[in-house]
């Protein structure tokens, strides 16, 4: 397992959930991309808020740990520089608060409490690692960062973003063989291949979702990836439908892009993913039976059921991810 910062119980009570479950097994991932693929966005997604800031451009210079507690009810956070002295510390973190650690340079790690609700940790507790971006041109240290967390050995999953308009960029095959080096230590760990930003995919001009994820398993077994579980996802469609489900207040781009996504997405992420067959059939039959009750206020009177919402967020790739995750935190094969 790979160490854990150390943790500040004068922060917040909820700290002290962290010692009382001391020796609770812990599934830890890392989540690796190169710049634009969205990565802070899948976080975010996978998180169910909007917590990590996002652009287009290289975004996170820190290490972030995201340590999933069942029943917390908001983010607590605490940063540390290069020697793990604590910086920074927060009751209740957000957006601009992470942003403003993330831009500061004494700061190398944060690390962050808090409940995510699409997982349950029965059997271990789910540890996310969000990794610096390591083909900033301005920073040569990120990617130093990103292979410090990889080369550790203590997780068991990586999950590596690949933005499928922009697919075998130099940037990613440089990364995707250095971590292939590293794995390949350890035969018991497993990549995941989020094929993000499948929604801006033109069919018009012939970018056909099938056929850009055979060129992905192509791509991905040039380098050395064997039978590549790949997942096509739309992480910007994700975390608007889970802002409604929050009950969160969008804004007019914001809603633009709910309205797009209830109308366009459909099983066509799931059915092209490579996961087993049986895997997308109990997917599909999931969606199905999905009867959340209740509506959610959109704006001007505008409501939306809950229905509607839970089955376009599965649709949106991340029932998949959301899936696997669970199955791993379920078994028995994860790392102590």
């Amino acid at each position: 397992m790979i160490s854990p910062y150390i943790i500040q119980t004068t922060i917040s009570s909820t700290f002290d959930k962290l010692k009382e479950d001391e020796n609770k097994n812990l599934f830890e991932i890392i989540v690796v991309a190169t710049m634009s693929a969205g990565k802070s966005t899948v976080i975010n997604a996978l998180i169910g808020q909007e917590l990590l800031y996002s652009a287009n451009e290289a975004t996170t210079a820190t290490i972030t740990r995201i340590h999933d507690k069942d029943g917390l009810p908001f983010f607590s956070g605490c940063a540390y520089g290069y020697q793990s002295e604590l910086l920074k510390e927060s009751n209740r973190i957000d957006a601009q608060t992470l942003k403003e650690w993330n831009a500061d340079p004494s700061i190398k790690t944060i690390d962050l409490i808090g409940d995510i609700a699409a997982i349950k940790n029965d059997n271990a507790e789910l540890v996310i690692y969000d990794t610096p971006g390591p083909n900033n041109s301005q920073d040569d240290n990120h990617e130093a960062l990103t292979m410090e967390v990889i080369n550790d050995g203590g997780y068991g999953l990586i999950l590596y973003v690949l933005n499928a308009t922009q697919l075998g960029v130099n940037d990613d095959r440089s990364l995707l063989e250095k971590i292939k080096e590293a794995l390949e230590k350890d035969p018991s760990k497993e990549i995941l291949f989020l094929l993000n930003k499948a929604d801006c995919l033109d069919e018009e001009k012939g970018e056909r979702l099938d056929q850009v994820v055979i060129r992905t398993q192509k791509y991905l077994t040039e380098i050395g990836f064997n039978n590549p579980t790949i997942i096509p996802t739309a992480a910007n469609y994700a975390l608007v439908l889970q802002k409604m489900l929050n009950e969160e207040q969008l804004t007019r781009s914001e809603r633009s892009e709910l309205r797009t996504a209830l109308d366009t997405l459909n099983t066509n992420l799931i059915v092209t993913s490579t996961i087993e067959t049986e895997q997308k059939l109990n997917l599909l039959n999931k969606i199905k039976k999905a009867k959340t009750e209740g509506r959610v206020k959109i704006a001007n009177g505008n409501t939306i059921t809950r229905q509607r919402l839970e089955r376009s967020l599965m649709k949106s790739g991340f029932g998949v991810v959301n899936y696997l995750l669970q199955r791993k935190i379920n078994s028995n094969s994860f790392i102590k």
